[in-house]
């Protein structure tokens, strides 16, 4: 131990300056230039650090069983204790073979997924790109007063039309060119709001090429007030008759291929809320009560938590005279067994023929396959998406827990809060139901089955007005 120790101190005395009043000099006897102390002084600060620990496991990374095999010189310094340096090194090789924390599911498979935001209102009506009509939408859609695929749709073309009424060419630019950068930014608003869907996609993409073909005939031989004013009808007249066409029209067409499957007697299931789903089953029951006014059939609402959409088609159809039951999700199975039909809307349809739909929807309709019921999806053209996907993980979208968590009826039930490090809430407001789960579609061109979709996709329904 004594010779270990011994070497260094021998180096350091041996390679130490001259003491103060001597004059320094070198091997040959001469006085030692100020570039040659510098270099003296170094050796000896090296020679006092004394030999540098290696770790072959991690190169630049001291682990903690190389610190404790070096020897008391290589970890003493000048006044003989371990170094800060050390020390940091030690800890950052104890933090580094420390275990890992059990990765959380949630986070694994969920965290692309967007969360509600906020709108922010206020910067969006202090900026001069955002028209109030589309922030005024914006807030609407963040926070869940304006729901469902197709009212989406119809508020974000009815806001463009208001701003293509209020928007002004700058002098000397080209009018398709400048306001396509114009609504620009509009539409990122849209999208930090919360993200678009398939339908309100589509509508925007078709209107985007509304607006590139005006660049095929810019107005160059007419004057430029005149060219400004027809571009704007032009525009004007392209989204009413989107609007006309491809949703309201659709929905009425669809009401009416579905309402012939509703005979008399008959009971069926509809699962939340769909606005195409509803106006089948009042144009039927009012098309059974022209015909035969003893005539009826009868209609079970499932809902579930946390959005109770049901409640809304239960107060429309009750108004109507339609008899009606109303049970939760849990229960579908006892309203299943005596079904004759199940009508389920949809947010989009794949071009595999899967569903994308309010969460619980592949469930109801797994009950129906389950108890032999026919499963008929009804939804417009617009809806049809290019995507396939086998699971509803990587197009969905997350919810507020706290929705979720609170029970109003029951308080009993809910969870003691603060909550639980390793327990996070998680509320998914979308499901995929497979193809095989659904008998037939039922869109304005009348019923196909799941597999043909790709056929309406490659004549470009819903994308032309």
């Amino acid at each position: 131990m004594s010779s270990a120790t011994s070497t260094p101190q021998k180096a350091t005395d041996s390679a130490s300056p001259p003491s103060v009043g001597a004059t320094p000099t070198g091997p040959t006897g001469k006085p030692m230039t100020a570039k040659e102390l510098k270099k003296m002084k170094r050796a000896a600060q090296v020679a006092a650090r004394g030999p540098p620990a290696v770790d072959h496991a991690a190169p630049g990374l001291a682990s903690p069983n190389a610190s404790a095999a070096a020897s008391p010189a290589a970890s003493a310094g000048p006044s003989g204790g371990t170094s800060r340096h050390r020390r940091g090194i030690a800890a950052a090789a104890a933090a580094a073979s420390a275990p890992p924390p059990p990765p959380n599911p949630a986070h694994q498979f969920f965290s692309h997924l967007p969360v509600p935001r906020d709108p922010h209102t206020p910067d969006a009506l202090a900026s001069d790109k955002i028209h109030p009509v589309v922030v005024r939408l914006g807030v609407l859609i963040a926070q869940g007063t304006l729901r469902g695929a197709s009212a989406r749709t119809l508020g974000v073309l009815e806001a463009f039309r208001e701003v293509v009424h209020d928007y002004e060419c700058p002098p000397k630019a080209v009018f398709w060119k400048d306001f396509s950068s114009h609504i620009s930014p509009m539409i990122a608003y849209l999208e930090t709001c919360r993200p678009k869907g398939v339908g309100v996609g589509n509508a925007i993409r078709w209107f985007k090429g509304v607006i590139t073909r005006l660049g095929e005939d810019d107005g160059d031989h007419i004057p430029v007030a005149t060219a400004e004013a027809s571009q704007k009808a032009y525009l004007t007249e392209a989204i009413n008759s989107y609007i006309q066409d491809n949703i309201i029209v659709a929905g009425q067409v669809i009401a009416d291929f579905a309402k012939e499957k509703i005979k008399a007697g008959d009971t069926v299931v509809v699962y939340a809320r769909s606005s195409v789903v509803e106006r089948s089953l009042l144009e039927a029951y009012r098309d059974m009560q022209a015909r035969s006014p003893p005539a009826s059939f009868s209609v079970v609402v499932v809902d579930s938590r946390p959005l109770h959409e049901g409640r809304t088609t239960l107060a429309t159809l009750s108004a109507a005279g339609i008899p009606c039951m109303y049970t939760l999700l849990p229960l579908a199975s006892t309203a299943l067994s005596r079904a004759s039909l199940v009508l389920l809307g949809g947010s989009s349809l794949n071009s595999d023929g899967a569903l994308h739909s309010r969460a619980g929807t592949a469930v109801v309709a797994m009950l129906a396959k389950e108890h032999r019921v026919p499963v008929v999806a009804c939804i417009e053209a617009f809806k049809l998406s290019e995507r396939v996907g086998l699971d509803d993980l990587a197009s969905n979208e997350v919810g507020t827990p706290d929705s979720l968590l609170n029970i109003p009826t029951a308080r009993a039930l809910e969870l003691p809060k603060p909550l639980p490090k390793n327990l996070i809430p998680l509320h998914l407001l979308y499901d995929l139901t497979p193809p095989d789960h659904i008998t037939a579609v039922c869109t304005e061109v009348g019923f196909i089955p799941p597999s043909s979709v790709p056929t309406l996709l490659s004549k470009g329904a819903g994308l032309s007005a």
